[in-house]
């Protein structure tokens, strides 16, 4: 088995830099899907990488090249399950090529801590891949930024739920202090209503003056006028006999 020449061996995709080096093998099918794939007929060379993996399950070489064409129709995450596949394999050309582009699978799903841990496995088997090294770098930085964008959210997300639970703690006091307020309006009330039952029972207890009735007043009258009348008559009579009194006595002859 041997390597082909990379069919896209520096490539700047964004910025990232890819590299498939298709595995020629000694099977129609795998040739065939090399042909389709130097073509740009993804889709084709699918077809006949699956064809060739129902003869070769355990082949790495075939896994990798169904991973390039899975990557070519963007479906990365299918195709980083078939490099990792690949990274089964003995040969140490073929097993860094398999974690390269793994990384790049995982870069392409801004898995960029999986993607660095890739990136790093190829270095460890091929310290000299200039391509490794640098998307290892985009893919730090990267993590990097989504580390922070990561913090932010959470320290935006800690902030909120600080001043929801302040909001909460507010709430709450206003409620309990409005709730006090209505407690002692409710007993003002109950003990105004107690001093207001409390006199009107004792106005109950209290005998009112019955209101005279009109004859009883002429009754009432009567009785004072005869007192005035007698109280005349009375000292009429006192000055008659002092009159009496002081007369002289009448002679009898």
């Amino acid at each position: 088995m041997k390597r082909l020449a990379e069919w896209a061996a520096i490539a700047a995709f964004a910025p990232l830099l890819l590299g498939f080096g298709l595995l020629e093998k000694r099977d129609s099918e795998v040739e065939a899907g090399n042909a389709a794939m130097k073509s740009g007929k993804a889709d084709d060379a699918l077809s006949h990488y699956d064809k060739a993996l129902k003869k070769l399950p355990a082949d790495a070489g075939a896994h990798f090249d169904r991973g390039a064409a899975l990557y070519a129709l963007s479906r990365f995450d299918e195709a980083g399950q078939e490099f990792l596949r690949a990274t089964e394999a003995k040969e140490v050309a073929l097993k860094a090529s398999a974690f390269y582009n793994l990384g790049n699978a995982y870069f392409k799903k801004e898995k960029f801590k999986e993607a660095v841990a890739a990136y790093t496995r190829t270095l460890g088997l091929t310290p000299n891949d200039k391509q490794a090294k640098w998307n290892l770098e985009i893919a730090l930085r990267k993590q990097k930024d989504e580390e922070k964008k990561q913090q932010d959210q959470k320290n935006q997300d800690d902030q909120k739920n600080k001043n929801d639970q302040k909001k909460d703690q507010d709430q709450k006091k206003d409620d309990q202090s409005k709730n006090d307020q209505k407690k002692k309006d409710d007993q003002s009330k109950q003990d105004q209503k107690q001093k207001q039952d409390q006199k009107n029972a004792q106005d109950q207890k209290q005998p009112k003056p019955e209101p005279s009735k009109p004859e009883e007043e002429k009754q009432i009258q009567s009785v004072l006028d005869n007192l005035e009348r007698s109280s005349k008559d009375l000292e009429k009579e006192r000055a008659r006999v002092r009159a009496v009194r002081r007369a002289p006595p009448e002679r009898d002859w």
